[in-house]
């Protein structure tokens, strides 16, 4: 299985203290690839170089834990917003999404697209169906 990461979702563990690996293990509990669309590492290089202070470092931390997770970039197309990226990745591999974006979680929940997101601030929570 696998799970499309958002940029927001990424930085979280600056912003919330959570140990996200050990909450999608939990959660989940199955074999999961992490996958984000070229487009998302676009956006936080861009906040990386030209953010608000507290932005460039928490996505520079976002741009670090990738490497680290070996999170595989797959390619998105050019001039396409960053969630609608994250929505055509998730239809065509049939992956969950992991993300905090409202807007995104609706756009998603109306398409029966899984959702994972955080929950009461240390918790990661799953809305939908797992697919096969």
């Amino acid at each position: 299985m696998e799970v499309v990461v958002d940029s927001n979702f990424l930085m979280l563990p600056m912003v919330r203290r959570i140990n996200l690996r050990d909450e999608l293990d939990r959660l989940l509990n199955v074999n999961y690839r992490l996958v984000a669309p070229r487009a998302v590492v676009e956006e936080l290089e861009g906040l990386a170089s030209r953010g608000r202070p507290i932005e460039k470092r928490r996505a520079r931390f976002a741009l670090n834990l990738m490497h680290s997770w070996g999170v595989e970039v797959v390619e998105s197309p050019r001039c396409v917003k960053v969630d609608d990226a994250i929505l055509e990745c998730a239809l065509k591999r049939g992956c969950v999404v992991a993300t905090n974006d409202a807007e995104l979680k609706s756009r998603l929940r109306r398409l029966g697209v899984a959702v994972v997101y955080l929950r009461g601030g240390k918790r990661l929570a799953l809305e939908g169906e797992l697919g096969a």
